[in-house]
């Protein structure tokens, strides 16, 4: 009894500490190991841009993407593709500081389940450099890449370029040109849900003030990929949205719905 206290003790004192160890040579369990054994989990974004758009794609092969649950978002006979790809300065996982980080997911809207947010994506291919929130994301039952072939840059001459490539993601450039955002900071929010191994599972990002830039930007993707095979080609436009955007913080809260 008292060694299943001092485990759970350890667990505990480990999450709030990536350097905790335990004194007892037979114990010997990682911080980023004992943070894993929970499947919720928050991530705090400091000091971040996005390329964020939106464009129409077949419905017919979105929904053969998206489990019959989910009532896809659009305009029959379309559906709404999101790219979404962001770097951030720090991002925090579980509580401990994990350094500059890039996210690169791709998702088609649906209506709900999440009535709380603006909006609500099932998430079809998911990327990041970040080793832990990959760990966690996967412990979770996610199909996240772990990639250090993520990108995001937007160039003093206005060029911007965004990359995504990993093993078992659909490769993918956007580039075009962007401006820094100048308008007034809103909120905005986003729910992403996703069939994992342990059941749905969704990520809710809120974003207490964002701001909102332009963009005019081109998707291209390789003939054989799995995203080319969704838009219908290689390349894809975003005429709902095209943005290059701003924001200081967000959080997002990772939770098994089932």
């Amino acid at each position: 009894m008292k060694h299943s206290i001092f485990v759970s003790m350890l667990l505990v004192a480990a999450c709030s500490d990536p350097g905790a160890e335990s004194n007892d040579a037979t114990t010997l369990i990682s911080a980023d190991q004992a943070c894993l054994s929970n499947k919720d989990f928050d991530v705090q974004f400091s000091d971040c841009d996005v390329f964020a758009g939106l464009a129409n794609v077949s419905a017919a092969r979105a929904r053969a993407l998206v489990p019959a649950e989910y009532t896809l978002a659009g305009i029959a006979p379309n559906a709404t593709l999101v790219v979404r790809v962001a770097h951030c300065a720090d991002v925090v996982v579980d509580g401990k500081s994990r350094g500059p980080t890039i996210l690169s997911h791709i998702g088609v809207g649906i209506v709900g389940p999440d009535t709380s947010v603006n909006l609500n994506n099932y998430t079809l291919w998911y990327a990041t450099d970040n080793a832990l929130l990959h760990a966690k994301l996967t412990a979770a039952g996610l199909a996240a890449d772990k990639s250090n072939s993520l990108g995001i840059d937007l160039g003093a001459d206005g060029t911007l370029t965004v990359v995504s490539s990993s093993a078992h993601t659909p490769s993918f450039q956007v580039t075009g040109t962007a401006t820094l955002p100048t308008a007034a900071p809103v909120p905005t929010s986003a729910t992403w849900w996703e069939n994992g191994r342990h059941g749905a599972v969704s990520s809710k990002t809120v974003l207490p003030v964002i701001q909102f830039g332009t963009s005019q930007t081109v998707l291209t993707t390789p003939a054989n990929s799995e995203l080319a095979a969704l838009i219908g080609g290689t390349t894809l436009t975003f005429p709902i949205l095209d943005s290059y955007n701003l924001f200081p913080s967000g959080i997002m809260e990772v939770r098994d719905t089932d």
